[in-house]
Order: structure tokens, then sequence, then C-alpha cells
């Protein structure tokens, strides 16, 4: 699944595939380039302290599947950011089911 195809989802504003060290591999929508670098950066770090959250949920709770995380959804007033594996996308409140954007991210995270 191409971004393109996340992006025509009801919501998404943007969407990036980065790399290990934060850096951007492709990119499509409507922030600037300079934003899309900061999500970037963003959210592979915040994949890292949710990998090693996840982790320690696994070790100290001794319950199985929380590692390695599936993705993650943080929510702020207006737009949430929604990330599985190197796809991370901005959607817009009240706009689209964060359901099928999380579905469709999990479908392009393994292309």
């Amino acid at each position: 699944m191409t971004l393109r195809k996340l992006l025509i989802l009801d919501g998404v504003v943007a969407v990036c595939r980065f790399q290990d060290d934060g850096s951007i591999m492709d990119a499509a929508g409507m922030l600037p380039a300079e934003m899309m670098e900061r999500l970037s950066r963003f959210a592979q770090w915040y994949r890292r302290m949710v990998s090693g959250n996840t982790d320690l949920l696994s070790l100290f709770s001794q319950m199985r599947g929380w590692s390695p995380s599936q993705g993650w959804i943080v929510h702020g007033n207006r737009m949430s950011v929604c990330s599985m594996g190197n796809l991370v996308c901005m959607v817009q409140h009240g706009q689209g089911s964060l359901q099928e954007i999380m579905a469709a991210l999990a479908e392009a995270s393994h292309d």
C-alpha cells in the first residue's frame, strides 16, 4: 500500500515512512517538509520508548502478547498521531476511524 492510499483515508492529513534513525524515506500530505521531519523523528523516538515499555510490561506482568508492540496512538486536542512499524500519520479528530487507520497502517507496514 502506498502512502497516497493512506492519505486518502478520512481524517489523515499527513503520512510518512521513516528509517531506524528517524529520517524520512517517503512522505505525503499537507505538512511542510520541516514538520514532516519532526513527525518522523518523534515517531522513531516514541516507537523506541513504547517498545521498551512493552518489554517491561511483559516482564513484570508475566503476560504474553505485549511485546513486540503492535503500534501506538497519541491524542492531542485537535489531532492524533498514529504509528505502526515504520509508518506514522497525523489524523484530524472527528474525521475517519482510528481503527480503520490503524488497520491500514498495519497492512502498509508489511509491504
